[in-house]
């Protein structure tokens, strides 16, 4: 039910509910609580001169906890009847003795190292299903999470005839519901009706972005709301294809430099999205991801070099007012992190605090900067694999992550940015214990406006991968690259906000 039906009935019922996004009220103080409604007669005006109004595209607030249950389920049985009837994976023949071992602990609980790509990505994956299927059915951020947890359980238990895995539970609970509010709220601004309705184009990419929101919406009639998504967001969208012109590596571990990969020309692709601009005065950030920022590319064909950033304001406070020269957030951040560079890899879920803020240098200027210490519950990080023989050759672990950036903007002109990210990851979990990895990511970029929404730019991004786990398993690996790139953005102020 929306629009119009939705506030007569709040009228008749005599309270106007308080909308997510912020509301005039009658002090004129945005998103203050409304005082109740007299009942309406029949002959009565609908609403007094002066009543403040509801969203025209404002969704009832229901909830529905049973569906994203049954299709977590689902999820679960597809999955592993595939597995074990059609693909006829080892670990998917299971048995009433091998689930009565898990159960009786037999075979306890312990840590894998599968395949990196499944372990790291597959699996939140899995849990952002699970998660966004709650999500869309009106479930709120915490519950939510509930679903992604035990559906982890149940496959672990009862799914696979392996000893339950720890880093899986972390992973697909903790990946699956950042990645799956990442995406849930990406479905959702796609999804936002224009001028009345959704174009084909923006409700097929939906679809693809979050197939189990895009189903709940259309099981519930876009009815469910858990009443923690503001509408109409600040917003900086990005896509940026390109060409890598090299990428090329070498071990710096003695005294001569070994090349170790030289990759020539290959075609990029990458995308960023900021949600809830840190320098708007007006948004209000009073929900878990009210602000995130995400980032993905790949590079191919050749050695494939595939990237996922996410990090998103968990719970914390804004502070600089609408006449401040600097405003911004600060507080804890949820991150997930995946990075399949060549021989330089990692991957982590954790939660870290810092702030990120935007401040004014002059009338066309504004510096952005973020700064996040990181505790890492699980991570991996070593080698990509390129040896076909060693397909389980990483090393996992806690550990802490730094993120520090920086972006200067001038407006009508371009942008000069540098992100750095650095990764120190124990081998805690696994043999060899005795020992870390630690490696850094960072990238320059630079790019200059030449239309409206468009610009060149140039990126360098270098990477440096340094561990020891004892006198025979110790190494210094550094490279890097150099990238064209062509971005199509959504303003021209590179995702700055404000005057």
């Amino acid at each position: 039910m929306r629009g119009g039906g939705l506030l007569a009935l709040l009228c008749v019922c005599g309270t106007l509910a308080r909308a997510e996004g912020p509301l005039p009220s009658a002090s004129g103080e945005p998103g203050s609580v409304l005082e109740p409604l007299p009942i309406l007669s029949a002959d009565a005006p609908l609403l007094p001169a002066d009543a403040p109004l509801l969203p025209a595209d404002a969704p009832v607030r229901t909830t529905n906890y049973l569906v994203p249950a049954i299709e977590a389920t689902a999820v679960n049985l597809g999955l592993f009847s595939f597995h074990n009837l059609i693909s006829r994976e080892p670990f998917a023949l299971i048995s009433w003795q091998t689930v009565l071992s898990h159960l009786d602990g037999t075979d306890g609980w312990t840590f894998d190292v599968d395949n990196f790509v499944t372990n790291q990505f597959a699996h939140p994956y899995h849990g952002s299903f699970t998660f966004a299927g709650a999500r869309s059915s009106g479930v709120p951020f915490w519950q939510a999470g509930l679903y992604t947890f035990f559906s982890s359980l149940a496959w672990e238990y009862f799914a696979e005839n392996e000893p339950p895995s720890i880093n899986d539970q972390i992973t697909t609970t903790l990946g699956g519901v950042f990645l799956g509010e990442v995406l849930h709220r990406t479905y959702r601004v796609l999804t936002e009706p224009r001028a009345g309705k959704v174009s084909t184009v923006r409700r097929l990419a939906g679809v693809l972005v979050s197939p189990a929101s895009s189903l709940n919406d259309w099981i519930f009639g876009g009815e469910m709301n858990p009443g923690d998504i503001d509408s109409s967001p600040p917003l900086y969208g990005e896509l940026a294809p390109g060409v890598s012109l090299m990428t090329r590596f070498v071990d710096r571990t003695g005294a001569e430099r070994h090349p170790l990969l030289t990759q020539g020309p290959q075609v990029s692709l990458s995308g960023e999205l900021t949600y809830g601009a840190p320098g708007d005065p007006q948004w209000r950030y009073r929900h878990p991801f009210s602000y995130f920022d995400a980032s993905a590319g790949v590079t191919f064909p050749g050695v494939l070099m595939a990237n996922l950033y996410i990090r998103g304001l968990v719970a914390g406070a804004q502070y600089g007012g609408e006449e401040s020269s600097t405003r911004g957030l600060w507080g804890v951040f949820g991150l997930y992190d995946y990075g399949a560079n060549n021989i330089v890899r990692v991957s982590s879920v954790g939660v870290g605090f810092g702030t990120t803020l935007q401040t004014r240098l002059g009338s066309r200027s504004l510096l952005q900067g973020t700064a996040i210490l990181g505790g890492l519950g699980f991570a991996a990080a070593g080698n990509l694999g390129l040896d076909p023989e060693i397909p389980r050759d990483y090393h996992i672990g806690p550990g802490v992550q730094a993120i520090l950036e920086a972006k200067l903007v001038r407006r009508g002109l371009g942008m000069l940015r540098v992100r750095a990210k650095n990764w120190w990851v124990t081998g805690a979990y696994t043999e060899p214990r005795e020992g870390f990895e630690s490696i850094t990511y960072i990238t320059w970029d630079g790019r200059v406006r030449v239309a409206p929404g468009l610009a060149v730019g140039l990126e360098i991004p270098m990477a440096l991968r340094a561990y020891d786990f004892g006198p025979t398993q110790h190494q210094v690996i550094g490279g890097g690259g150099m990238r064209l790139t062509l971005s199509y953005m959504s303003d021209d102020v590179f995702g700055m906000s404000g005057p």
